[in-house]
């Protein structure tokens, strides 16, 4: 994660400041994608499964358990959209925050799974600043579409 100076291709004279990637950060990554997908796939597996036993008893004539099970399906998924839309903003950020905070790009404590150049002053400060937007928005997006889908439940009661 050493930042590294190197020369430009268009000119010997000037060097180009690298931070650069980290390797156990890469790994790192992979499992967390990995998991990631790996429990969003057994996620929709149980709300597949789970739509299928609302199907069978609403065919059963039990529609009162059915739309209660819809119900608190419903709810958890909302729940779960806020809490995600919530935690990208904070983790976003807080990397802007500290982008901003040192007027680099990236920050001196990011582990980066790849190799990038580095960028100082105004330049790092609007990629901060850009950041924060995207946080606010995640976090936005999140907790208002939670919100708005838990309203609309109401025309399923």
């Amino acid at each position: 994660m050493a930042d590294m100076q190197s020369p430009l291709p268009e000119s010997g004279a000037q060097f180009r400041e690298i931070h650069r990637a980290d390797p156990a950060e890469r790994r790192r990554t992979l499992v967390i994608v990995l998991l990631a997908a790996a429990s969003g796939a057994l996620l929709l597996a149980a709300m597949q499964h789970e739509l299928g036993v609302i199907e069978a008893r609403m065919l059963a004539g039990d529609a009162d358990l059915a739309a209660g099970r819809f119900l608190l399906l419903a709810r958890a998924s909302f729940v779960l959209l806020a809490l995600v839309g919530v935690i990208t903003g904070v983790v976003i950020g807080r990397g802007a925050a500290a982008v901003i905070r040192e007027q680099r790009y990236p920050h001196v404590n990011a582990r980066v799974v790849r190799d990038f150049v580095v960028v100082r002053g105004d330049r790092a400060v609007l990629y901060g600043r850009i950041g924060l937007g995207l946080a606010l928005g995640f976090g936005l997006a999140g907790i208002l579409g939670a919100i708005r889908g838990w309203q609309m439940l109401v025309y399923f009661q």
